[in-house]
């Protein structure tokens, strides 16, 4: 089983950042946080994160749009990136998976479930 050793949010949610900083400061796992996709980009141009927690809307560059950037860096291609978003359908998980995310997180975060999630997406494997 993989250990999480790094996570990379990208949310302009404040809300959201609170519960994923105090989820990851309890399990002692090294977070970072920023608010927007281009944050996210030039973050990665030096930082390899075991999980990318993607906000789809986001100000500027959307989550789909980042998804497809962040896909071709080397550094983070074998990321696991998860999307989440307060604004959802019933189309929108399916949608999530075939756009190529690895999972999906649906806003409110439930905090006592985030590192069973986070970690089974982590030791899935990508088909």
């Amino acid at each position: 089983m993989s250990q999480i050793s790094s996570i990379l949010l990208v949310d302009d949610d404040a809300n959201v950042r609170d519960v994923f900083q105090l989820v990851m400061k309890h399990y002692k796992l090294p977070l970072v946080v920023v608010n927007d996709a281009e944050a996210a980009l030039d973050y990665l141009t030096t930082n390899t994160p075991d999980v990318i927690v993607l906000d789809l809307f986001l100000p500027g560059m959307d989550g789909y749009q980042a998804l497809n950037q962040i896909r071709k860096r080397s550094l983070a291609r074998n990321a696991k990136i998860i999307a989440t978003t307060a604004y959802y359908t019933q189309d929108t998980e399916q949608e999530i998976f075939q756009r190529g995310f690895d999972g999906y997180l649906a806003k409110p975060i439930d905090s006592n479930e985030l590192i069973e999630y986070l970690q089974r997406v982590v030791n899935e494997t990508r088909s």
